[in-house]
């Protein structure tokens, strides 16, 4: 049996020029579309360029605030030196010094009794005006006028005695009288006559002895007396109760310091009329100062007014741990607003100023460094956040311990520029040192 044979086709391998053509079939055209492609590119460019410039134009015009103010924000400041619009008064502009101190009375005490007791009645309040001698307080006594009518009885005793050896000296004068008669008529004896000489002298001496025993009585009573009336607490001098120190009830010990060993005193008097500042002076200033020297006086507590006042002494002592001399300067007008213990600023004036004491004027006051003149006119540089801004003023006066009056659109407190470098402008970026 034949076998099949199986054919088996074999691929000639193309040459290599027909690979080119067949692969050269396969190539896609792209001349047609080239131009346009390139004209795409370019509008896409064009509106992306549009839209980032019209992003960046938006950017800027809704950003302008915050972009200006960040770049001043990176500009440097100039550093400059400021000074404080002051608001003074005429006197105080004045001043040859000023000094700070306290209210005090020229009189005032703390009132008490000289004896110990409890209180048992009061006849004041804080506040209450009193007259000299008017009465304060009572403390009880009631032992005191139990002796004092023990006292009164024994004196009334005393002088019923006295009568008694009166009349007992009566008769023995007119017995040593008959006595001399009779002698002297040569009837009488020497003995009789001694008797009844010795018997008037007698009652003589008892008679002075009973007249003393009245008066030691009466100064018994005295003493009786007396010791209430210091039971009794009375006002030294004209003055307001400042303080009440105790009240009804309480025990008043004459040197007492609380309630441990009794109260010491029922009230504190001053004289309201006759008030003086308290101050301390430095050593270095006291050339500056005398005896007599008018001063302007301002307390805090009574803004609305100016007190005259004068020195009235130096106190002859100095502090050398604190180097300050005490001095005192009365009120010369005080009124029913001042009271002790208010505080007190003091401005010593110039012996030619005494009359203008008490001037409530108010001014406005520039340091002399900060005030600049062209042509005439005068401004200042105002501090106004990180710029500065000019601010025409009115020159009142001549200056005076480096400042200076003026008028002008000003309010007192604001901050000046000192000395302004001569680059300073209103742009100009500047820093308080």
């Amino acid at each position: 049996m034949a076998v099949p044979t199986t054919t088996r086709l074999e691929r000639r391998p193309a040459s290599a020029s027909q690979l080119r053509d067949d692969l050269a079939a396969l190539r896609i055209d792209r001349t047609r579309h080239r131009g346009r492609s390139r004209i795409v590119r370019v509008f896409i460019w064009l509106l992306f360029l549009a839209a980032l410039a019209g992003g960046a134009a938006t950017a800027y015009w809704r950003f302008e605030d915050e972009f200006w103010s960040l770049k001043k924000h990176l500009e440097p400041a100039m550093e400059v030196r400021t000074e404080a619009v002051r608001v003074l008064s005429v006197n105080q502009a004045r001043a040859l010094l000023t000094a700070t101190g306290y209210l005090e009375s020229r009189r005032q005490a703390s009132v008490g009794a000289k004896g110990a007791g409890r209180i048992a009645k009061l006849c004041f309040e804080e506040g209450t005006v009193v007259r000299k001698g008017e009465l304060l307080a009572v403390l009880e006594h009631d032992d005191l006028t139990a002796q004092l009518e023990s006292r009164n009885v024994a004196v009334e005793l005393a002088e019923a005695e006295l009568a008694q050896a009166r009349l007992a000296l009566a008769q023995r004068e007119r017995d040593f009288g008959r006595e001399q008669h009779v002698n002297r008529k040569g009837a009488g004896t020497k003995s009789a006559l001694e008797t009844a000489e010795t018997d008037f002298k007698t009652a003589k001496a008892h008679s002075d002895a009973k007249a003393s025993a009245v008066r030691a009585a009466e100064a018994h009573v005295r003493e009786a007396e007396v010791a209430i009336q210091n039971m009794h607490v009375y006002a030294p001098f004209d003055a307001t109760v400042i303080s009440k120190d105790a009240e009804l009830g309480e025990t008043i010990m004459p040197g007492g310091m609380g309630a441990g060993s009794g109260r010491g005193s029922v009230a504190t008097l001053a004289d309201l009329g006759a008030l003086e500042v308290d101050t301390d002076v430095k050593e270095d200033y006291l050339a500056h100062i005398r005896r007599g020297q008018p001063a302007d006086i301002l307390v805090d507590a009574v803004p609305d007014r100016r007190y005259r006042g004068r020195l009235r002494e130096i106190i002859p002592m100095g502090d050398r741990t604190r180097g300050i001399v005490k001095v005192k300067v009365e009120v010369l007008d005080a009124d029913d607003r001042l009271f002790p213990e208010l505080s007190a600023t003091v401005h010593f004036l110039p012996e030619e100023d005494e009359k203008a004491t008490g001037d409530a004027t108010q001014a406005l006051f520039v340091p002399l460094s900060a005030v600049n003149q062209i042509e005439g006119d005068a401004f200042v540089w105002r501090l106004a956040g990180e710029r500065a801004e000019q601010v025409r003023v009115t020159v009142i006066g001549e200056p005076r311990d480096g400042l200076l009056r003026v008028e002008g659109a000003l309010a007192g407190g604001e901050s000046l520029i000192a000395d302004p470098p001569a680059e300073l402008t209103a742009e100009s970026k500047v820093r308080a040192q």
